[in-house]
């Protein structure tokens, strides 16, 4: 019995030695995740000013997928009103046509990304926020604008992992960087409203 005991205590104090570990590569991971992704927003917004087109994030929110997509100089942004619009010329088309097309023709860019990324193993989207959303995406797939002119749409990415370590990554509006911050930022604290 005190020999069964002596196993146990030493598998226990293995234990609290190996968790803080596991648990800092989690960390490690979502911190990275964040780094990828910041670094592919960045080289949307130059390919955006430096070729004249707009470009755009793509984040598959079920997936855990990312990739840039290049499109025409000009785009006008969804609102709530525009897409149902668009929902609904589009039913009225594929009862037309079988043709299908690409979303206000961008296609994917595979100068920044060949094909769609996938986030680490146990990193997550917790959410996906615009300024004019009263609150994040969950669901679906959720987009980030550059524009020739420089300009960008400011988004909050949303990330946690599986040791619920939360991330989220700030695109600013005006130079397309990309701010990091190891919590949750609420909407109100950059969108002030």
């Amino acid at each position: 019995m005190i020999e069964v005991l002596v196993v146990l205590a030493i598998i226990v104090l293995m234990m609290t030695v190996a968790l803080p570990t596991v648990s800092s590569y989690f960390q490690v991971s979502i911190n990275s995740a964040a780094r990828d992704l910041a670094s592919r927003i960045k080289e949307a917004y130059n390919s955006a000013v430096i070729t004249g087109r707009v470009y755009r994030m793509a984040y598959d929110l079920k997936e855990n997928t990312y990739w840039v997509e290049s499109g025409p100089p000009q785009v006008l942004l969804n609102t709530k009103t525009s897409t149902e619009k668009e929902e609904r010329r589009k039913k009225f088309q594929s009862s037309l046509s079988s043709k299908s097309q690409t979303s206000q023709g961008f296609s994917l860019d595979k100068t920044i990304t060949r094909k769609k990324i996938s986030l680490p193993r146990g990193v997550v989207y917790d959410g996906i926020l615009g300024p004019l959303a009263k609150e994040a995406l969950t669901e679906g797939t959720a987009y980030s604008h550059f524009f020739p002119s420089g300009l960008s749409e400011q988004t909050i990415i949303y990330l946690k992992d599986s040791s619920k370590h939360e991330a989220s990554l700030v695109i600013t509006a005006l130079l397309g960087t990309t701010d990091l911050y190891g919590r949750h930022i609420e909407g109100t604290e950059i969108f002030g409203h």
